[in-house]
């Protein structure tokens, strides 16, 4: 009878991962940073992220404080449950280094750990608009939920309202060509801004243009 040959009880160590979020430690911090961008960190947080994914409260308190990322039933559990990790996921897979004509060199491994971080960023604003508006067309006076304060927005949107108030005719395209992100984030970006009523559009929609808005 012919003897089997046994596999290792160890087999080789891979080689270091070339391409998007080599690191667990990586994936950790950044799940984290996003997590308390969505709840903060206090037990109230915990208590929202046990709720949202029936984990324990040993494990939320791993994720917001970066210990160790959700595995992967968890994960799923929170791209349905949490908008900011749904985008961040979206953001993955519409960054450069997802695209097969880059190279997996650093540089664009950066931008696109950037772009997936900020489009969840983007998320917290386009949410809290979203959620604030009981008027589809108009958004209502007097509404104390309506200070555009607590809204944070990303670097890109920073300066396109930048760009703007110096009276710059920009659009998507320059967003993309000073980024290097696809157009659909650009897109993406402005239409959080004119949301939040921090910018408008005036004009015809060949010829017209985006203008920044003074707030009350």
């Amino acid at each position: 009878m012919k003897e089997r040959k046994m596999l290792p009880k160890k087999g080789s160590k891979l080689p270091m991962w070339p391409g998007f979020l080599g690191d667990r430690e990586v994936l950790a911090v950044t799940v984290a940073n996003l997590l308390k961008k969505e709840h903060g960190d206090s037990h109230r947080a915990i208590k929202e992220l046990m709720r949202q994914t029936g984990a324990s409260e040993r494990t939320a308190k791993h994720w917001l404080s970066g210990q160790h990322a959700p595995e992967v039933m968890f994960f799923l559990r929170l791209v349905v449950s949490s908008p900011v990790v749904r985008a961040f996921v979206l953001g993955i897979i519409e960054g450069p280094a997802s695209e097969e004509t880059f190279s997996l060199n650093d540089r664009f491994i950066r931008v696109a750990t950037k772009e997936a971080y900020t489009t969840g960023e983007a998320a917290i604003s386009t949410l809290a608009v979203n959620t604030r508006r009981n008027d589809p067309n108009r958004v209502p006076e007097n509404d104390p939920k309506d200070d555009p304060e607590p809204l944070t927005f990303n670097q890109r949107q920073q300066w396109f309202l930048e760009r703007i108030s110096a009276g710059d005719r920009f659009g998507a395209k320059e967003i993309v060509l000073n980024w290097h992100v696809s157009l659909k984030t650009a897109r993406r970006d402005i239409s959080a801004l004119l949301h939040s009523k921090l910018l408008e559009y005036i004009g015809s929609r060949r010829k017209g243009r985006y203008r920044k808005t003074s707030l009350r």
